[in-house]
């Protein structure tokens, strides 16, 4: 039938943490560059959000690549305090950084989804965008992509 294709194991992997030490965001560039994948940790500010995004920004200008994995799975909350700062700041310089292909992994909350259909609104017309409910999913839609 179908063969699973493998998904390249990542091999930069960065934490990111809030003053008091808990880690709000993983970042993993996979190993053959297809795309950087993050996984956002609980309540997230506008501060954590640019700081987040601006590390992903320095990923990109090292060394570009064609697609990006928004992971929520551990987010708890809202993010649109970052929505225009997303779009007006860290967009452009993601695109300029190679980013073509965008997939969202839904959190489990409502807050975030909203965030996120907010921010949608804004870049759909700028990206290649996916929705998913699995990590696993996500990453082979961006497999494909990269081929």
């Amino acid at each position: 039938m179908f063969e699973k294709k493998e998904i390249a194991p990542s091999t930069t992997k960065k934490e990111l943490q809030k003053a008091n030490g808990d880690i709000f965001l993983e970042i993993r560039r996979m190993s053959d560059n297809s795309f950087i994948a993050t996984n956002w940790i609980g309540l997230q500010s506008l501060e954590t959000v640019m700081m987040g995004s601006t590390q992903i920004l320095t990923m990109l200008r090292e060394r570009p690549c064609k697609g990006f994995l928004h992971g929520n799975h551990e987010l708890i909350g809202p993010w649109e305090i970052a929505v225009n700062w997303l779009v007006q700041k860290w967009m452009p310089q993601a695109k300029a950084g190679g980013i073509r292909y965008y997939a969202y992994v839904q959190g489990p909350g409502i807050y975030g989804q909203r965030s996120f259909d907010a921010f949608y609104e804004l870049v759909k017309n700028e990206f290649e965008v996916k929705v998913f409910t699995e990590e696993e999913d996500a990453k082979e839609w961006l497999q494909e992509k990269s081929l």
